[in-house]
């Protein structure tokens, strides 16, 4: 039950986020796809949709400021043993909130929060190129000093390197592959497959 309350708040945050930015735009139904489609453009507007929200969710775990709502994309739900909701507004490092996210883990579990830059600076040796973050399918379009992640949740960290267009200029693509039950289930099969071969 406290999974699916969970989930319904972050779907509830995420369409409020998205409908304050896409309200103006015309919606266009949806075909169906097949062999015989035309091609299809989209462009995501998801810079724009996450910089001009301006007035946030603060999320707070274990009485511990974490930021806005972008932290429950990378916390496993199972570790959580209770949410509250506050509407009250606050400020918080020089940013206003409309109210408060107030999450307490299990007492066996304590999360690890640490910045996307912290991690790989923790974990990994880059040079100075530029770096793309994928956490699971998702790439992360807000400020990697400022993301929050649970560590603990974590489950692999790989580095791709990317080439450009423009000569010796490399991108380092770093995806984060998160303990879900999905993820560990294909890790291991991954693993059996390569025992095999």
């Amino acid at each position: 039950m406290l999974k699916k309350n969970f989930t319904l708040i972050v779907l509830f945050m995420t369409f409020i986020s998205f409908s304050q930015t896409h309200a103006d735009k015309s919606s266009t139904t949806n075909s169906e796809f097949s062999l015989n489609s035309e091609l299809v453009i989209i462009h995501n507007d998801t810079l724009n949709t996450f910089h001009s929200e301006k007035t946030p969710c603060g999320i707070f775990v274990n009485g511990i400021f974490i930021g806005d709502k972008r932290v429950l994309n990378v916390m496993n739900p199972d570790i959580i043993e209770s949410i509250k909701i506050e509407k009250e507004k606050f400020e918080k490092n020089g940013k206003e909130y409309y109210g408060k996210l107030l999450i307490e883990t299990k007492s066996e579990y304590t999360p690890k929060f640490i910045t996307l830059k912290e991690l790989i600076k923790t974990h990994v040796e880059l040079d100075e190129n530029p770096i793309i973050f994928q956490i699971n399918e998702n790439i992360i379009h807000q400020d990697y000093n400022e993301y929050v992640v649970d560590e603990n949740f974590i489950l692999k960290i790989v580095v791709d390197q990317i080439k450009t267009s423009k000569k010796e200029v490399t991108i380092h693509l770093i995806k984060l592959i998160t303990k879900t039950p999905e993820n560990i289930k294909k890790e291991n099969e991954i693993r059996i497959k390569e025992r095999e071969i």
